[in-house]
């Protein structure tokens, strides 16, 4: 036994030498995934030995391995540990940690406090600041789109700064507002996110159902959307510099006949007018020769768009100590829009501070300030002679040059009368200035003193200035002007707001199995706003444009305002915490608004919720697939107050008229005051499942909500010999159901390849319960231009159906001969190549009886798929957006397919009714029935779509071991966005609003600004 001892101590000798000669020192880098800095006191262990070490102040470590499959581990207290394989190299992968999402850093911002996401008993959803830089966006509110389950982002204008659409869980609505409530830094009421630098955002809650949103009250039945800016953090000074540049072109233009091919047009129209009308013939605009003569000849699209270039330019320093921290931002943003003379400009400065003054006293402080210049086109017209940019350059004749022979703009369309009167689009978007500046500042300060173990007071107080200069001149050159020989306005709006918050926040633990979480507050605010507009025309000169309104001969009415409103609220809030499992919340607020009537001006909104985190138990362990599993409930009243100031009271109107030669003003009374207006009251309740599988690599949430808006601010109708046609009630409801979905999951996670996934889905069903007793109202607007005479409804209101339902005539295809008009009974004067449409009431004829639901604006259901692709330094990312079963109205055809006075037409009509069998589809040239009937089932159009919205090929550029101390990380990416769009609709684009918000006019397309296409190439360095 002892001689087989002595025999193994030379062999394991040699296997020590042997395994001694196999170990070498390999080198890496661990870095923050979140903002690429190297991180120091990361412990890197060889899996399976003692052996390791930390990284130093650059993220950097050395540390001896035997054999190439060695695994090392990567650990840190706050963030995820990783494991990689070393590889035959002498250098690893750089390793980025990502923040635990089980950990303190995964803190979810609610109102008045924060939670861990693991606490949540409410539906809420988060953007990171990753997130946020995945995409190069203009404006915050475009990262929701398609990335949040229950949340509907629409572009409804596409220009540069234009309108942006969010509802969240559908539409609440019908005469008050439907758009969230914008919480930034802790500021409620701060309106949209225009002026918001992107970059500096740290994270986006948007809070969805009651027992999230009840906390903000009269505010909240539409939902919350929280913004948090960026902070310094304590141990690190980081300077970031981030640079993109990118080009817009039009997305996808219509295809318009060419000179030759209207010219040939418009005889055909006079030559049928002609036959029909042998008393009044013309001779035809063009004559054979002529046109013959005709080329293509101008590309009037072409003629107005461009290749659109834009720019942003961002500088951050953040950083600090245990004492004081910071962040600092500067921010230049500049986009060229697609149309000419277009385009929107953002300057941002940004400071955020947090002081720690002593073990007792924190100090915070955020501040903003925001200069903004939008150069708009003129677009969403209600066209007709006063045109539009788009509209103009669809419907002017090709046959005429941009130009004369002098090297003058063209003044107008011709040849007249055969064509539709307007004027030329290039000369008013090169001429025409019509500029909004807008100056913006959002400050709040706030001190927290901790009372004793677990209790805080929390003071605030903050401001949010906002002015808008608004600039407009139209020269007496162009067309639109020669009627005023020129117009000059000058506009200012001053929006503010104050703010004093106070809370007191009681959070402890109590012992092992009980925590409690207080918070109570009593809040003030106060909103302002001042307004001033002036305007001349029959100008003296066009040269000093709109900078000396005394150059006007024609001084117009000027205009000048001021309203305010406030809110006086008290609010608590309790969550408690039982075994770490059960969850429960109880949430109050009472808000006293001056908006409403005197019997009313205090509200309370209610709240309840109760979550069960199902994955504590002890049955649980034996089911180790699952790392998560929580069942929520909740159930609360939010409200709803947007509808302006002193609805409630007696109003009065300016009334002026003229006495002998002196202008007399008088006053009418305006409204019926309601000393019992109140907001309206949205009932909601969500039932909700969280679900983490294989350590949370597969992670699902899924709601069912239900939501009833009762009360509903609704103009209701009165008889006439009251002295008014209606009143302001409350009165109605709606009702929105729907179910959610969201998914993220983890494919594929390696050193050399990695593949996430994020999808979300939603549907919700709108419908209307109840309009004061009434079954129905027409609603919408249209264009009084498309429909001569007045603009006409588009839209109904109905019982039992949804918002958003287009109202008009079933189109059932061309009428081919005068036998079968005769056959049909029909005793409309119809001719061949009419349109023809449905007799639903038999009465033979086609009247109002007749309209039917023709198509609906808000979608049967929406998702969005994010695709996530690293190739060791490489990376890929893929975002889908989807709208199913959504309609869209689009006005532009009434004019390019047929007409009144012709306009120029798209190339469908080339293949026109010319008699007997040629189109089921297209009118005659000379058709007018479509465009005199009204709305019409072949103009309400299927929006459906599918979208590549955006594709990032991004690369971290090593940096070389001489660079490392002064820069930390860099990376350069390329991103596409609209890149493919899958979609019938035959329009410019089919997320589209002419009307902006409007609650009852949706989903309406005439003379939009149309989309782009952008590609960007961009860098990042971080010092």
């Amino acid at each position: 036994m002892r001689t087989s001892t002595l025999l193994l101590i030379p062999l394991a000798v040699a296997a020590a030498y042997s395994a001694q000669a196999q170990t070498r020192q390999v080198t890496g880098t661990v870095l923050s995934a979140a903002d690429r800095s190297p991180l120091p006191g990361v412990s890197v262990v060889v899996k399976g030995t003692t052996l390791g070490t930390a990284t130093d102040a650059e993220g950097k470590f050395t540390l001896p391995v035997a054999g190439d499959d060695a695994v090392l581990v990567y650990s840190f207290i706050g963030f995820e540990a990783v494991e990689r394989r070393v590889g035959s190299g002498a250098t690893v992968e750089p390793v980025r940690l990502k923040e635990k999402s089980t950990d303190l850093n995964d803190v979810v911002v609610v109102g008045y406090g924060t939670q861990r996401r693991q606490d949540l008993t409410g539906a809420v959803a988060s953007i990171s600041a990753e997130q946020v830089a995945e995409v190069p966006i203009a404006r915050a509110e475009q990262i929701l789109q398609g990335r949040v389950s229950g949340v509907q982002v629409t572009q409804t204008n596409s220009e540069p700064g234009g309108g942006v659409s969010i509802r969240i869980r559908g539409t609440n609505s019908i005469n008050s507002g439907n758009e969230p409530l914008f919480v930034i830094d802790g500021f409620p009421g701060a309106g949209d996110l225009n002026s918001i630098n992107p970059s500096d955002i740290e994270s986006i809650e948007v809070l969805k159902d009651a027992s999230a949103t009840a906390i903000y009250g009269s505010r909240g039945a539409n939902g919350v959307v929280i913004v948090t800016t960026k902070k310094g953090k304590a141990g690190r000074n980081v300077i970031d510099f981030e640079a993109y540049t990118g080009l817009n072109t039009v997305r996808k233009p219509y295809e318009l006949l060419n000179a030759r091919e209207f010219a040939t047009y418009l005889n055909e129209v006079q030559t049928l007018n002609n036959q029909e009308n042998p008393t009044q013939v013309r001779a035809l605009p063009y004559t054979q020769e002529q046109i013959a003569d005709l080329g293509k000849g101008t590309d009037w699209q072409d003629e107005i768009f461009r290749a659109a270039r834009m720019g942003n330019y961002q500088l951050g320093f953040s950083g600090g100590n245990e004492e004081t921290r910071y962040n600092l931002s500067f921010n230049y943003f500049d986009q060229e829009g697609i149309i000419i003379n277009s385009g929107f400009k953002r300057g941002s400065v940004r400071l955020n501070l947090d002081r720690k003054v002593s073990d007792k006293i924190n100090f915070n402080f955020t501040s903003q300030l925001s200069r903004t210049q939008q150069q708009r086109a003129n677009v969403n017209t209600d066209g007709g002679s006063s045109g539009g940019t788009v509209l103009d350059a669809l419907r002017f004749n090709p046959a005429v040059p941009v130009r004369d022979a002098n090297g003058n703009f063209t003044l107008d369309n011709q040849p007249q009368p055969y064509v539709e009167i307007g004027g030329n689009p290039v000369a008013y978007a090169e001429s025409v200035r019509n500029e909004q500046n807008v100056l913006r500042g959002l400050l709040n300060a706030a001190g927290t003193y901790e009372i004793a173990r677990g209790l805080k007071l929390r003071i605030s107080g903050g401001i949010d200035l906002f002015n808008s200069q608004e600039n407009r001149f139209i020269p007496s050159t162009v067309f639109v002007g020669q009627n005023t020989n020129g117009f000059a306005f000058k506009g200012s709006a001053t929006n503010y707001s104050w703010l004093n918050e106070n809370t007191l926040t009681f959070d402890r633990k109590l012992n092992e199995n009980n925590a409690l979480n207080v918070v109570a507050g009593l809040t003030f605010q106060e909103f302002v706003n001042e307004r001033y507009n002036a305007s001349v025309s029959n100008l003296f000169t066009n040269a000093l444009g709109n900078d000396n309104l005394g150059i006007g001969g024609n001084v117009l009415t000027p205009g000048s305002g001021r309203n305010s409103n406030t809110l006086a609220s008290y609010f608590g809030r309790i969550n408690y915490r039982l075994f770490e499992k059960y969850l429960v919340t109880f949430t109050m607020r009472a808000d006293g608004s001056s908006r409403f009537g005197d019997n009313n001006k205090f509200g309370y909104f209610p709240s309840a919720a109760v979550a069960y985190r199902v994955i504590d138990e002890n049955f649980m362990k034996s089911l180790p697939v699952f790392s998560d599993l929580k069942l929520r409930a909740s159930y609360g009243i939010t409200g709803n107050q947007e509808i302006g100031s002193y609805q409630s009271l007696a109003r009065y109107g300016l009334n002026p008229y003229t006495g002998g030669t002196t202008r007399l003003v008088g006053l009418t009374a305006s409204n019926i005051p309601n000393p019992d207006l109140t907001w309206e009251s949205t009932a909601s309740s969500d039932f909700g499942i969280d679900i983490g599988i294989l350590k949370n690599r597969v992670l699902l949430t899924a709601d069912y909500y239900y939501k009833k808006t009762s009360d509903l601010l609704l103009q209701v109708s009165i008889p006439q010999t009251s002295g008014f046609s209606n009143i302001l009630l409350n009165s109605g409801s709606v009702q929105n159901k729907g179910f959610e979905l969201g998914l993220n999951t983890v494919n594929v996670e390696g050193a050399r390849f990695g593949w996430k996934t994020n999808l979300n889905f939603s549907l919700n069903r709108n419908k209307v319960l109840d309009l004061n007793g009434e079954r129905e109202r027409f609603v919408g607007q249209s264009s009084g231009s498309v429909f001569p005479g007045a603009a006409g409804n588009t839209g109904i209101l109905r019982v039992g159906q949804p918002i958003g339902a287009f109202y008009g005539y079933q189109f059932l295809g061309i009428w081919q001969t005068p036998q079968e008009i005769a056959e049909s009974g029909i005793t409309d004067r119809v001719r061949p190549g009419d349109p023809r449409y449905a007799d639903l009431n038999g009465n033979n004829r086609i009247d109002g009886g007749d309209r039917i639901i023709v198509g609906q604006a808000q979608p049967d259901f929406i998702y969005g798929v994010t695709n996530n692709f690293t190739f060791g330094p490489l990376g890929l990312s893929l975002f889908i957006q989807g709208v199913e079963g959504s309609s869209v109205l689009n006005l532009n055809r009434y004019e390019l397919e047929s007409g009144f006075v012709a306009p120029n037409k798209v190339k469908a009509v080339l293949d026109r009714w010319t008699g007997p069998g040629t189109s089921n589809t297209i009118p005659k040239a000379n058709s007018v029935l479509r465009r005199n009937t009204g709305i019409t089932s072949d103009v309400v159009e299927d929006g459906s779509f599918v979208r590549l919205k955006t594709a990032t090929i991004s690369y971290t550029i090593p940096v070389p071991a001489g660079m490392n101390k002064t820069v930390k990380a860099a990376s350069i990416y390329v991103t596409g966005q609209n890149l493919i769009t899958i979609t019938d609709y035959t329009g410019y684009d089919p997320e589209v609003n002419s009307f902006g918000n409007s609650n009852l006019s949706l989903n309406t397309d005439y003379n939009a600004f149309p989309s782009s296409r952008t590609f960007i190439a961009g860098v990042r360095i971080g010092f």
